[in-house]
Formats: C-alpha cells, sequence, structure tokens
C-alpha cells in the first residue's frame, strides 16, 4: 500500500502542468523509492501497527497510522535533503504520497479488521478462553471482553476455587482447544499463579493476569518497571506527554486561524451589544481548569447587567439571581440542567447570540492564554464538581474546551448525567483523532444552530 501511494502521487504529479525539477520514468522512481520505502515498515511496526494481536479503536489505530506516515515522510525528506542525487523529482510528492498512504493504509486496515469480525461470526479465528476468578468479578469481566473484543470466546467461565490441576486443566483443552486463560488474580495464591503459568508455558496456551482491585480492569493501564519490580500503572487519560504537547501545538494552531476568522464579526457583535444595552461587552465567569484552578472564561454578555452573576457583578451566584424572578420551575431546570431554556435574564441580543454560540466565541482568546483546549470537557463552576462524583478527580486532569462531545452529541437535548458520562469517555480516550473528528462535527452544529439556548 505504501508503494501503491507512492506511485499514485508521482502519477498525480507528472500530470500536472508544472514541470518536475528532473525528467524521469514511473519504474525508474519506483526502483530509488521502494529500498527506501523499508524504513516505513520499520516505523509501523515500532507503532504497533503490525501485532497480530492488537485489539485497538478504529480511531485510535487510524491516529497511529497517521503519525507514523508523517514520521515516515519526515525521514524521506530528510534523507532526500543530504543525497547528491535526490529522490523526488518534485517537493509535492511526499506530500501526495502521505495523504495517499494515509488513505490507502486505513482504508485497507478497515477492510481487514471488517473481514475478521465477519469471520468471528463463523467462530473463524477466535480465541477459544478459559477466565479464572472469584465471586461476581469473573462474570462481570466476562461480560465486559465479549464486549470489548469478540476475537475472544469464552469457552469456560470457572471460579478459582475448583481444582486447577493439570488434570482438570487437561480435561478442559482437550474439551476446547484453549488459546487464552484470563486469571483475575485478586486473592489468588501464588502457588496457583506459578502452578498456572507452568502448564501455560508447556502447552502454548497465553496467560493473561488481570487487576480487578476496585474494577481496575476496566481502567486503561500501562506496564512499567522500577528496577526489576514490573508495575502496573493505570493511565488516566492518553492525553500526556507528546500527546499534551501536540494537542496544545493544535490548540494554538486552530484559535489563530478562528479568531483571524471570526474577527469581523466579533467586532459587529461587540458593536450591537453597546448600542442595544448598557454595560460591558464581555462577561466573565469562573470556571474550574486542571488540577481544581480557577480562570475567567470569556463570553460575549448576553444577559442584562443587573442580572450578571457573580462577585464583581450583583455579587450573588446564578441559582440566588434566578430564584429573585419567584418561579420554582425555572429554579428547578437550572437545579436540573444547569442551564434555563427561556431565560428571563437575556439582553436583546441574547437569544440570538446563545442558540448559535457566538457568545463564546471570545473563548478563542481563552484558548490562546493557555486556559481551555479547543477540545474538551465542558467548563464547569465549583457547584457541579459534585455531580461528577468519583469521576471528579478525572475531570480535574485536564483542561476544559471550547467544544467537546457533549455538544456535538445533542447538545443542551441530552440530560445532565449523559454529559457528564460523554466527558468522562472523552478523557479516558483521547486522541487527536478524535479531536478532529469533534471539530467537524461542531461546524454543521453551529450552522444548523441545533439545540442552541
Amino acid at each position: 500500500m505504501i508503494a501503491l501511494a507512492f506511485a499514485l502521487a508521482f502519477v498525480v504529479r507528472s500530470d500536472q502542468a508544472k514541470p518536475l525539477a528532473y525528467l524521469t520514468s514511473g519504474r525508474s522512481f519506483l526502483r530509488v523509492i521502494l529500498p527506501v520505502l523499508l524504513i516505513w515498515i520499520l516505523i509501523y511496526a515500532f507503532a504497533g501497527l503490525y501485532k497480530l494481536r492488537a485489539t485497538r479503536s478504529r480511531v485510535y489505530e487510524l491516529s497511529r497510522v497517521v503519525m507514523a506516515s508523517a514520521f515516515g515522510v519526515m525521514i524521506l525528506i530528510i534523507i532526500d535533503f543530504f543525497l547528491v542525487d535526490p529522490i523526488f523529482p518534485s517537493k509535492a510528492i511526499p506530500i501526495y504520497g502521505f495523504l495517499f498512504a494515509v488513505f490507502l493504509v486505513s482504508s485497507s486496515r478497515f477492510l481487514i479488521y471488517t473481514l475478521q469480525h465477519f469471520l468471528f461470526r463463523f467462530r473463524i479465528g477466535v480465541h477459544n478462553t478459559l477466565i479464572l476468578g472469584k465471586g461476581s468479578a469473573r462474570i462481570s469481566f466476562a461480560k465486559v471482553l465479549a464486549k470489548e473484543s469478540p476475537a475472544y470466546q469464552v469457552a469456560e467461565n470457572v471460579s478459582v476455587a475448583s481444582d486447577l490441576s493439570p488434570g482438570f486443566l487437561n480435561k478442559i483443552d482437550s474439551k476446547h482447544a484453549l488459546d487464552d486463560i484470563f486469571l483475575l488474580e485478586d486473592g489468588v495464591s501464588r502457588e496457583t499463579v506459578t502452578k498456572l503459568l507452568n502448564y501455560c508455558r508447556e502447552h502454548q496456551i497465553q496467560l493473561h493476569i488481570v487487576p480487578t482491585v476496585g474494577g481496575l480492569y476496566d481502567s486503561p493501564m500501562r506496564m512499567s518497571r522500577i528496577k526489576n519490580i514490573p508495575i502496573l500503572e493505570v493511565v488516566a487519560t492518553p492525553l500526556d506527554g507528546w500527546g499534551r504537547i501536540l494537542k496544545r501545538i493544535l490548540d494554538i494552531l486552530l484559535a489563530f486561524l478562528s479568531l483571524l476568522i471570526a474577527l469581523p464579526l466579533m467586532l459587529i457583535v461587540a458593536i450591537l451589544i453597546k448600542l442595544t444595552d448598557k454595560g460591558p461587552v464581555f462577561y466573565v465567569h469562573q470556571r474550574l481548569t486542571r488540577s481544581g484552578g480557577k480562570i475567567g472564561l470569556l463570553k460575549f454578555r448576553t444577559m442584562k447587567l443587573k442580572y450578571c452573576a457573580g462577585g464583581e457583578y450583583s455579587g450573588l451566584s446564578t441559582l440566588e439571581m434566578l430564584k429573585t424572578f419567584d418561579n420554582p420551575a425555572l429554579v428547578e431546570e437550572f437545579k436540573r440542567d444547569q442551564k434555563v431554556k427561556n431565560d428571563p435574564r437575556l439582553n436583546k441580543m441574547g437569544k440570538f447570540l446563545r442558540s448559535t454560540s457566538i457568545d463564546e466565541l471570545p473563548q478563542l482568546i481563552n484558548v490562546l492564554k493557555n486556559d481551555l483546549s479547543f477540545v474538551g470537557p465542558r467548563p464547569i463552576v465549583q457547584e457541579e464538581l459534585e455531580r461528577y462524583g468519583d469521576e471528579s478527580g478525572l475531570f480535574l486532569h485536564i483542561k476544559p474546551g471550547l467544544t467537546g462531545l457533549w455538544q456535538v452529541s445533542g447538545r443542551n437535548d441530552i440530560d445532565y448525567d449523559s454529559r457528564v458520562k460523554l466527558d468522562i469517555y472523552y478523557i479516558e480516550n483521547w486522541s487527536i483523532g478524535m479531536d478532529m473528528a469533534i471539530i467537524l462535527r461542531t461546524i454543521p452544529a453551529l450552522l444548523f444552530r441545533k439545540n442552541g439556548y
């Protein structure tokens, strides 16, 4: 696929009116490029794209293909720069090659993935699996495993209290031809683990040891070492290390470009607010950010000045302000959703600005200031944090965002608990591919004014 991608890149560039830097035939180009493309195969291998037992989400895999392909192109460009006889007769060819490679590799992998899952329905290629554990943990794990990967067919689900003698295991193996054994290690003796490990080594069965402390198997983990001590680390979010740096670079680029485009509209809105309602153009509200810090979230002011909540305005909280309208239904709606559909506090421009989300455009400045990310969980106030329950620490692990999963999944049509679940899902499953998908889905959500108020 990589060779085909660069062959297509050469054909596309050759058909353009602009002449190549030097004339060469397609066959000669391929003779030069094919040996160099071995580097890409190594890069893909290091990226884990050739692992036979890989069970990744499609979005995660696409992000790995994009990153590995981008790194491959960068290496080829560096090699081309130092060679006396250049590899590429045009600077556009590696760019086209990258785009074609991402498309062709991703498409072919998707087709293989679809075929593989189709064959799983007929038990072709599945791993016959034995689960060993105690109590309800093994039943719960079997359900999670079936949901996460159809590649594992649970043949038996046995209590670890049973006789785990070689004869007992041989009986199950003879009946089902086991490929994998999952051992839920909570309370299992070292002697049992050693016995099971020896049996698996002898019979070429893959042994997986699953931590079960507080349902830990449902959390992403990675293996690390402290000298010779193996350690399982619970990964709060993939958004760490280089991922955090890459996301920040993307935030700056997107916020800067968006601000340039939106500046004329923002100027017009500012003038209209000034003409239709006395008071400041912007409204600053305190929200939580990473590690429990406070940020001043910028918005165009959509409320009459006397109804603005917060210390620097009326001194009242939003809930206290709504109580002054003597409308219990209004108060209950805010307690339930943290929003009010028919808000009596709005000024003349308020309803339009909120329904189109134009009131949030000044938050592009928050993104540039590193208060917000372009994509992330909803920015919330301190009082909302308790509604995240045990996941409140996870929410405070990253910065909130200008847009996010809940904004493109129904906005105000989904209840508050569903918004919380979407925020938690985003934090635990972040990827650049997910961010780009959310951004692309945000555009039609704004243009067609879906469910905004």
